[in-house]
């Protein structure tokens, strides 16, 4: 692990943890990300495009980060318990998958819980990928990808998207991604104190904002529980420390059982969501693996080979 990784743990592990034990105050955690966030300049070459929402269309807000002549989409959904974050907190994530893939990537501002519950932030995504669609973007070279609750979110749209008769994007990547509400996972119990970001007793509470009463074990909301047949590859990234490691261990175990294609990477000791700390060397590491996924399920890697 590196020194900037281990730093990082005890920063998350003596702020962020600690303002997770406890009742949660959605306003106040809101309040006090949005503080403390700053909005980083993009990489080199990578300009920022606002997309306002469009009510009439069903279309949230969202903006586009290109790179230089971009070639085929990422449509991204932040995490943040479906409660907080936004598109400043995660641009230089979505940045830096444009700037890897040399792909156009789309971050969505869907709309949180508690105003907003389950299924409210998977009609968002939905709508964009029809909205994208219709446009001509071709599902061969879009990739959808999310960390923490926007992964879970990632494979709910494809559900939705499958039972609507939408057609797929290539694959999808995931950051730690939080896909089982119920909170079941063994990791819960067994990294309660290894995880430097999240006290366990956290995602029961962020989960029953956004489930307001719905089933945990809907599929729109715990995609862990849906069926899985039929979806694109997947990739995900997980810390072997974080108390949503079963979430992405069952995950990957009942994709395979599906017959989806899909691979898991595990690093010890990271934070939740390490990939979106993009200065950390570990990160970058994540992120162009991740890229790389991106090009060869798209085929833009060979396409990039044949061109050269």
């Amino acid at each position: 692990m590196s020194l900037q990784a281990s730093l990082l743990n005890l920063v998350l592990r003596f702020t962020f943890k600690r303002h997770s034990r406890g009742p949660l105050d959605a306003l106040a955690i809101r309040h006090r990300v949005n503080r403390t966030t700053r909005d980083l300049p993009l990489p080199r070459g990578v300009r920022r495009e606002p997309v306002a929402a469009d009510p009439a269309r069903g279309l949230c807000a969202a903006e586009w980060l290109l790179p230089p002549s971009p070639r085929g989409t990422l449509l991204y959904c932040h995490g943040g318990g479906y409660f907080f974050c936004d598109l400043v907190t995660h641009r230089p994530t979505a940045a830096q998958l444009a700037k890897r893939t040399g792909m156009r990537v789309l971050s969505l501002d869907y709309r949180m819980a508690p105003e907003h519950a389950c299924p409210a932030a998977v009609d968002d995504t939905l709508a964009w990928w029809r909205q994208l669609l219709a446009e001509g973007t071709l599902p061969d070279e879009t990739v959808f990808a999310g960390d923490s609750a926007g992964g879970g979110l990632v494979v709910a749209t494809l559900l939705a998207a499958r039972q609507q008769g939408l057609a797929l994007p290539a694959g999808s990547l995931l950051f730690s991604p939080w896909a089982d509400l119920s909170c079941a996972g063994d990791s819960m119990r067994l990294n309660a104190r290894s995880d430097t970001m999240f006290a366990p007793e956290a995602l029961p509470q962020a989960a029953a904002f956004y489930l307001a009463g719905r089933s945990a074990e809907d599929p729109l909301a715990s995609p862990l529980f849906g069926d899985l047949r039929g979806l694109p590859p997947m990739m995900l990234h997980a810390s072997s420390s974080e108390v949503l490691l079963s979430d992405s261990e069952r995950l990957h175990a009942r994709a395979l059982a599906h017959g989806v294609a899909s691979e898991l990477h595990i690093k010890p000791g990271m934070p939740h969501v390490w990939p979106t700390f993009i200065t950390l060397p570990e990160a970058r590491a994540s992120l162009a693996d991740s890229a790389a996924f991106a090009l060869r399920v798209t085929g833009l890697q060979a396409q990039s080979a044949n061109a050269a």
